[in-house]
């Protein structure tokens, strides 16, 4: 080891900078005076050493400026190359790959203070030249692979600087679930677009709003009519066993509005006139809703007006598929019976079609076709539980045609009752209900209720006729385009058959001119059918 360094010439010789009396190593604190073998470079004093030193023999971790080496034998030879800024000889410590650009050191080492004795050689110049330079290790480190983790290991037997300069963290990018995403331009709509958009929206709006006016206009009707039907046909029979004879019956049948005060005034004027006479008239304008009821909720004998109810059970057999119009039926002989009609001639065994009997029946008001009707929809019986779910509350059948005591009875407002549902669809289909009112402009007697009407009117009816009883019933279609239901019942005595007819007559007149705004029809006009 080396005691000390010194020169002959240091006393006297001044450093060439001014400035290092400034320096403020000149109170540092001198290593102790290790003994060494080598009396030759002992001196008794210890020399000062130039304290400033030379800016290139600084080395920091990251400079590019090598590093000197100094050997012992050359330090031996010339003590001043130790000291000697000019020419040192230097080793190339390679730049410290551990620390970024701009560090410092981790610290600096006391002068002559060397805990490892290997590290003697390679530093002593630097010391010598300046006391304050930094160290870093010796040893050359391995070439960075990858950014350190950990901070380089600290030499031991060095102090430690504070670092001033703290190295910036680097900031985590962002996943790509976090990065904020970028929000699409809107596109601009050109204004055909945006006006199609309107109206298809529109239209979908129109749509919706009508749908529900149509469904709360069909429920106020329906309890409307509910409640008319309450108060003009009666309850419904709680025993019906058929749904969708029971669901016809809730459904729309009329809606009536106001009655027709005049035309009733008129009607009873013409009932007062004839006291022997009972008279029941139900009308209704089907294009108004006004109505007239005089007595028409009294129950008569039907006589052959019985025979539209069952005529419209036919023809829901036949759409049910329990009945084919095509289906032959023969004729036997408890269904031959006296009064109206042409088959009673026939000898029992003919056979006949189901529509062609439910013809006769209508068209010349058949007796005997009207009951072989009776068996093949399945009696009295079942037939009456139609009736009843149909809302016909007086129209009951007792027994077969020709019921000349009139047990078989209706009233007014139940024959306009069947036929306002023959019209509206309800117990029929389309296609039946027009054979049906096909059928019924067919008949034959004409006396009644046509003898008061207009040229170019249409009546489809039914007429029905005992000795105690004369009746006609149908709906008429004005020339002007109105449409109206009415059914007259006559409760007379034998001898006053003639004034029941004249009285039918003349209402069906008062009725016409009333509706037809004010004409008044000409019996030659109207031709009565035998």
């Amino acid at each position: 080891m080396i005691s000390s360094i010194s020169s002959p010439n240091s006393g006297s010789k001044q450093p060439k900078s001014g400035k290092a009396s400034e320096s403020g190593n000149s109170g540092r604190r001198r290593p102790p005076q290790p003994q060494n073998g080598n009396p030759e470079i002992r001196s008794p004093e210890p020399a000062t050493l130039p304290l400033q030193p030379s800016r290139g023999s600084r080395i920091r971790a990251n400079s590019p400026a090598p590093s000197e080496e100094v050997t012992t034998q050359d330090f031996l030879s010339d003590p001043r190359s130790a000291i000697n800024p000019r020419k040192p000889r230097t080793s190339k410590i390679s730049p410290s790959k551990t620390r970024q650009a701009g560090k410092k050191g981790l610290a600096a080492v006391d002068m002559f203070d060397f805990p490892n004795p290997n590290l003697e050689r390679e530093n002593v110049s630097s010391i010598a030249t300046n006391p304050n330079s930094e160290l870093w290790t010796a040893t050359p480190p391995e070439p960075r692979e990858s950014r350190p983790q950990e901070p380089p290991a600290r030499i031991p037997g060095t102090r430690s600087r504070p670092n001033t300069k703290k190295a910036p963290v680097s900031k985590p990018r962002p996943q790509a679930s976090q990065r904020p995403s970028k929000r699409s331009a809107p596109r601009s709509v050109p204004p055909l677009v945006y006006a199609t958009r309107l109206l298809i929206l529109g239209v979908g709006i129109a749509v919706i709003c009508g749908t529900l006016l149509s469904v709360v206009n069909a429920v106020s009707r329906a309890s409307t009519v509910a409640a008319e039907e309450q108060t003009t046909t009666g309850e419904k029979n709680p025993d019906a066993g058929d749904s969708a004879s029971a669901a016809a019956v809730t459904g729309e049948v009329l809606q009536l509005n106001q009655e027709l005060g005049a035309l009733k005034t008129q009607v009873q004027v013409l009932a007062t006139e004839n006291p022997s006479l009972k008279a029941g008239v139900f009308l209704v304008d089907l294009d108004t809703g006004s109505y007239l009821n005089f007595n028409g909720d009294t129950a008569f004998a039907s006589a052959s007006t019985i025979k539209v109810p069952i005529l419209v059970a036919f023809f829901q057999a036949v759409e049910e598929g329990r009945v084919q119009l095509d289906q032959m039926l023969t004729l036997k002989s408890e269904h031959i019976v006296g009064g109206s009609g042409e088959m009673q001639d026939d000898a029992p065994g003919k056979k006949y079609s189901a529509l062609e009997v439910a013809k006769k029946m209508i068209v010349v008001s058949d007796n005997t076709a009207t009951n072989m009707m009776i068996e093949l929809l399945g009696g009295a019986e079942v037939l009456n539980q139609h009736f009843a779910n149909w809302g016909l509350r007086a129209t009951v059948l007792r027994n077969n045609l020709p019921d000349l005591e009139g047990t078989n009875t209706t009233s007014p407002q139940d024959l306009i009752n069947i036929i306002a549902q023959i019209d509206r669809g309800n117990l029929v289909s389309v296609k039946s209900r027009d054979r049906i009112l096909q059928i019924m402009r067919q008949t034959q007697n004409a006396s009644l209720l046509p003898k008061g009407l207009g040229e170019g009117s249409i009546i489809a009816h039914k007429t029905g006729n005992i000795d105690t009883m004369l009746a006609d019933a149908g709906m008429v279609d004005l020339p002007n385009g109105k449409r109206y239901l009415v059914a007259v019942m006559v409760k007379h005595s034998p001898e006053t058959e003639k004034p029941a007819q004249t009285l039918i007559r003349d209402i069906s007149r008062m009725s016409y001119r009333y509706l037809n705004g004010g004409e008044t029809p000409a019996d030659s006009q109207v031709k009565i059918k035998d």
